[in-house]
């Protein structure tokens, strides 16, 4: 067991006794008070036009089976417009029964941050516009941006985490999935899942649609505009019209069975000679290993071990 296991079980045993320090309390009571005055919760894409780039599944298939929408959950503002799904605003994958990973320009509006009472995390739905006996919609406890992410003006550090208020019900139709422990290699096949726009400009699908891409070499990619380290890029090597696109923000790009990439940026979507950007997952592997834990990460390890009596630190430490 991983020190970041240690510190969450640490974490968990330490509320269950109620050790909790008044400026927590207080700092809770704080956050709940400013999130109960939001009248009317927003998440808003970027407004595009042909000049900008655009948050990115063009040309996707549906599958007969898609066991990979599973892993996928759409991030929607917290109320609908008019009707279940019209509020779907981006992607997400579920690296555990509590957390999901996103790309950090998804928890902003402009250059303000969402705050977690804005956001609503839908899951077990592959059709955006059903509701059904297995569609969980969870409300959400924290958002974390990466700390040198720079809204709308650099596509750098692109990668959050949402933690939601309980634990998702995992099952057939919801499920987790890992992130990758090494760098994609070039070749690699790999899918994007999503409910992006059909084509540039074009409406979102109700259903989810898949897009099957291939890893390009760092070489290729550092050619591509606002490729930068801590990217990975992708394309369909026989169609580049089959690309990820808006609406698509923020979802996994999975590579066998885990994620390798969180979609970011691209020039338009499925334009020739081009390709989308990700955010390198196994870059930024440790922050998320450490902000996806969904108790322990809101203290310090040395907070814990300040406030923690010593017995529950050992009892912690023999459940390894």
């Amino acid at each position: 067991m991983g020190l970041q296991k240690i510190v969450c079980i640490v974490a968990i045993v330490l509320l269950a006794h109620g050790s909790v320090t008044e400026a927590q309390r207080t700092s809770l009571k704080l956050q709940q008070n400013e999130n109960a005055s939001v009248k009317q919760p927003l998440i808003r894409p970027k407004v595009l036009n042909d000049s900008d780039y655009q948050f990115l599944v063009t040309g996707g298939y549906r599958p007969e089976s898609n066991h990979l929408i599973k892993y996928v959950v759409s991030l929607r503002a917290y109320k609908e417009k008019s009707f279940f799904g019209d509020n779907h605003a981006c992607g997400g994958a579920i690296i555990s029964k509590r957390a999901v990973l996103t790309a950090a320009h998804c928890l902003f509006n402009d250059l303000r941050k969402l705050k977690a009472s804005e956001i609503v995390v839908v899951a077990g739905t592959p059709k955006r516009l059903v509701k059904t006996d297995s569609t969980q919609s969870m409300k959400v406890k924290r958002i974390r941006a990466h700390p040198r992410y720079k809204p709308l003006r650099s596509h750098k550090y692109d990668v959050g985490i949402v933690i939601m208020e309980k634990d998702l019900s995992i099952g057939n139709t919801v499920g987790t999935i890992p992130i990758a422990k090494e760098k994609p290699e070039a070749g690699l096949n790999c899918t994007v899942v999503g409910w992006g726009t059909i084509l540039q400009f074009g409406p979102l699908p109700d259903e989810a649609l898949n897009a099957d891409m291939q890893i390009h070499s760092e070489r290729y990619c550092k050619t591509l505009e606002g490729f930068k380290d801590g990217m990975i890029c992708a394309s369909n090597p026989k169609n580049y019209e089959v690309d990820s696109c808006q609406g698509d923000s923020g979802g996994p790009l999975i590579c066998d069975e885990k994620v390798y990439g969180i979609v970011s940026f691209g020039r338009g979507c499925g334009e020739p000679h081009n390709a989308g950007i990700y955010t390198d997952v196994y870059h930024y592997r440790d922050w998320i290993d450490k902000n996806s834990c969904p108790v322990a990460m809101s203290l310090s390890l040395v907070q814990l071990l300040l406030i923690i009596p010593f017995h529950l630190v050992y009892i912690a430490l023999l459940a390894m």
